[in-house]
């Protein structure tokens, strides 16, 4: 024993005859880096707790069906979410609100600039439109609103009720859908780009009375002779075309249809017209919005026709706002910029939100399922982006997988994901993010914090992998929302929430969150131990005031594809 001693004792005297101050500098850096992580341990973005459990879960449940989910914003045995809470002008701050409709939207966005009751001034946002690469038209509220009334009424003196839009994203076409709010006419939502015998086909079956569509879109002849049932068509013609006269009308049409020019009308009658919009109580009760869908790689099959009342659409603007937390949500600092069409709901109610919530809108034609982000931001510098799940995955197949030859890069998106694994979104300003830093994101002076995408059921979009969420996260730099969303549903079914960045190795759907407060959901199966447990498995039913009535007036809806509810309280598709 003593030998061993004085062995160690001869050792301990030999390490230490050599040390030096150099070695003190190695033994203290190290030292610090096992204990700065120790003592100075970076918290988490959000409560693990709070992402461990996130669905509210009635304890009761039917035979063959799971317990109903639903977001914890709406606990069970409370209403769910129904409207924008609008409360009139000098009401009491602890007053209940009402509902509201769209034209409450841009009611809000008029308020912009005005001073509230608290005696703060409420934040303006911007509407603008990106022509080509370099060209930015901004666009003044008070120019909207007038167009707004002028459009609604000359739909209306034309006897016009159903009014079908064709249009590529633009400023034209959120205002016809507020035009018809106010004046109480039923928008058609088509998309964009479909066949010509087919947007006749939708024509018909809607019985649209009305066509606004951009000029050049559609040969006049076809549409007069095909669509028997139109009054009134509108074209809306770039700058650069207008010098060309698009009034012309067949003859064998002239009695019947209508042709005018969406800036000829504008010009014509801005002088003698005021900005002021009919108000809700003397306005006309505003219609539906029918939306029409059409998968993209099955042109001939059936298009999915939806009517949404606006108390759909409200229910699902409201829902979509108090989804994100407060330090999360949209405000008059963000740049949003809607990445793909208008008529797909979830964009168009993610729109709507932004509007409500003052943040400035920037709108691109270039703006449809798959679009390139490369091409629809490079012209501005959004904070948010509302995209399509094709464009995301032909985004990361781009950035994350073609840029990950180096090793740096390889080592510095290690690093990240650890990060991400432990909760936290890593900083955006240091060198291992500008390592990475692609190509298809980089802009002058905003910094994307935000994407909100979707996974459409029945439009055979790609699937969004946790591993490519994760990926995308490091790549733009920025928190993603997944929603799932299906034709008969306003707004989203369920989105994930900002914070939750974990990462699940698989081929398979990343879990698309919890519920939205607009709708609850159960599943359904014929084997009663499939939905028993705490991960119940079955087909997806989807009810709440977001859900547009079925043919029995019923707002419930089997979405025909199958789901399991995880321990955690998040939707996957199975």
């Amino acid at each position: 024993m003593a030998n061993v001693i004085e062995k160690a004792d001869a050792q301990i005297a030999s390490f230490l005859s050599d040390w030096s101050m150099v070695t003190t500098l190695i033994a203290l850096t190290i030292v610090a880096f096992v204990a700065y992580p120790i003592i100075y341990a970076a918290e988490p973005d959000t409560h693990p707790l709070l992402l461990a459990r996130q669905s509210s879960i009635n304890p009761v449940r039917r035979k063959y069906e799971s317990a109903v989910y639903r977001s914890p914003e709406v606990p069970v045995d409370t209403p769910l979410r129904t409207g924008l809470n609008v409360k009139a002008r000098g009401a009491p701050r602890w007053a209940v609100g009402k509902d509201g409709d769209l034209r409450d939207v841009w009611r809000e966005v008029q308020k912009g600039g005005s001073t509230a009751q608290d005696g703060k001034e409420l934040p303006s946002g911007l509407v603008m439109t990106v022509l080509g690469k370099e060209e930015v038209v901004e666009h003044e509220i008070e120019g909207l609103t007038r167009e707004i009334r002028i459009m609604g009424e000359h739909l209306r003196s034309n006897g016009c009720k159903r009014v079908a839009v064709y249009l590529p994203n633009s400023v034209e076409y959120l205002s016809t859908v507020f035009a018809c709010s106010f004046f109480g006419l039923t928008p058609i939502l088509l998309p964009y780009n479909l066949p010509h015998p087919k947007v006749y086909e939708i024509l018909n079956t809607t019985s649209a009375d009305a066509l606004i569509c951009a000029a050049g879109n559609l040969p006049l002849e076809d549409v007069t002779q095909e669509c028997k049932n139109l009054k009134l068509l509108t074209w809306v013609v770039e700058k650069t075309s207008r010098h060309m006269d698009w009034n012309g009308v067949p003859d064998a049409a002239q009695e019947r249809l209508n042709v005018s020019v969406w800036h000829d009308i504008v010009e014509e009658t801005k002088p003698t017209t005021n900005n002021q919009l009919p108000g809700n109580d003397e306005g006309d009760r505003p219609g539906d919005v029918v939306v029409v869908s059409q998968p993209e790689k099955k042109p001939s099959a059936e298009p999915k026709i939806v009517t949404f009342t606006q108390a759909n659409l409200v229910s699902a603007i409201a829902a979509l706002i108090s989804a994100l937390p407060l330090r999360q949500r949209l405000s008059a600092a963000d740049l949003v910029l809607p990445a793909s069409s208008f008529s797909i709901p979830y964009v168009l109610c993610q729109t709507m939100a932004s509007l409500y919530q003052h943040a400035s809108l920037a709108i691109t034609s270039v703006a449809e399922p798959g679009v390139d982000l490369t091409l629809a931001t490079r012209s501005t510098a959004p904070t948010v982006i509302t995209a399509s799940a094709e464009t995301m995955a032909a985004l990361h197949d781009k950035e994350a997988t073609a840029g990950m030859g180096s090793i740096a890069k390889r080592i510095t998106k290690y690093s990240h994901s650890q990060a991400m694994s432990a909760g936290r979104m890593p900083t955006t300003d240091g060198l291992l993010f500008k390592l990475l830093a692609p190509s298809s994101t980089s802009n002058k002076p905003g910094r994307l914090r935000l994407i909100l995408t979707s996974e459409r059921l029945g439009s055979n979009t790609p699937p969004l992998t946790s591993t490519m969420l994760s990926d995308l996260r490091i790549f733009t730099r920025a928190r993603i929302c997944y929603a799932l969303t299906a034709p008969q549903v306003a707004g989203a079914i369920a989105q994930s929430h900002v914070f939750d960045y974990r990462r699940e190795e698989g081929s398979g759907h990343g879990h698309s969150g919890l519920p939205l407060s607009s709708v609850e959901i159960k599943l359904k199966n014929e084997d009663d131990g499939m939905v028993a447990g705490s991960r119940p498995e079955g087909e997806i039913v989807v009810s709440g005031p977001a859900v547009a009535a079925g043919e029995r007036g019923s707002a419930t809806v089997n979405l025909g594809v199958k789901g399991v509810f995880r321990e955690d309280g998040t939707l996957a598709l199975v």
